[in-house]
């Protein structure tokens, strides 16, 4: 039988293309609304399909929130364990992982985003998944080893406690991203801008080290 001039054939779906396609408009929308504000009805349009394809593929709006969560930690880990480095000078291994952590936090707004939208939330959501904490061990055991390998070298005056200096990272590569714009308002300076930015880098990775470096070690 063949097909009537004129007449188009529907184009079939890529499940799996669309399941991706869902995501990345579900990774804008959490971003920019939180979950409460979130709709799925943006989510689906912003796809071209429909809402029953969503539930179809993650079941429920706060499964789908916590897919997203579980996708942008996801990256940040996959992304640190790239860094490998337990094959770097402790210095070196260090500074690459200060440089690292500032400039995802600036090139990954819709991790800032939705990180700081899930904290508002106490953390309600990132605590039913175990997926997102698994992953996160590895960092302080590469820390750690960092840590340990200074010290042995005589590179570090002292071990530092793996958690606290990863967050100590943490909040020099985000606090400005989080209060950029109130910040600029008090101290009448634009913290948003590039330069400033590239300075705030340099500070973050001269703070680090300069807290772990021995006196005599020279700085990379």
């Amino acid at each position: 039988m063949t097909e009537s001039p004129g007449k188009k054939t529907p184009r079939r779906r890529d499940p799996e293309r669309t399941k991706a396609q869902l995501m990345d408009a579900a990774l804008r929308e959490f971003a920019d609304h939180g979950f409460h504000g979130a709709r799925v009805d943006r989510i689906t349009t912003a796809v071209g399909c429909n809402p029953r394809l969503l539930y179809h593929y993650y079941g429920s709006k706060e499964k789908l929130y916590i897919a997203a969560l579980e996708q942008v930690f996801a990256d940040i880990r996959a992304q640190e364990n790239a860094l490998a480095l337990d094959r770097l000078e402790p210095l070196v291994a260090l500074k690459r992982l200060v440089e690292f952590t500032f400039d995802f936090f600036e090139t990954n707004p819709l991790f800032v985003k939705i990180a700081r939208n899930e904290n508002l939330l106490e953390g309600r959501f990132i605590e039913q998944t175990g997926a997102i904490r698994n992953s996160s061990q590895p960092i302080l055991t590469a820390i750690a080893g960092i840590m340990d390998r200074g010290v042995a070298q005589g590179a570090f005056r002292r071990r530092h406690d793996p958690l606290q200096l990863y967050i100590t990272i943490v909040a020099l590569s985000a606090f400005h991203l989080n209060n950029g714009h109130t910040l600029s308002v008090i101290f009448d300076t634009d913290i948003r801008t590039a330069d400033w930015r590239r300075a705030r880098r340099a500070h973050a990775v001269a703070l680090v080290l300069d807290a772990v470096a021995a006196g005599d070690s020279p700085t990379p």
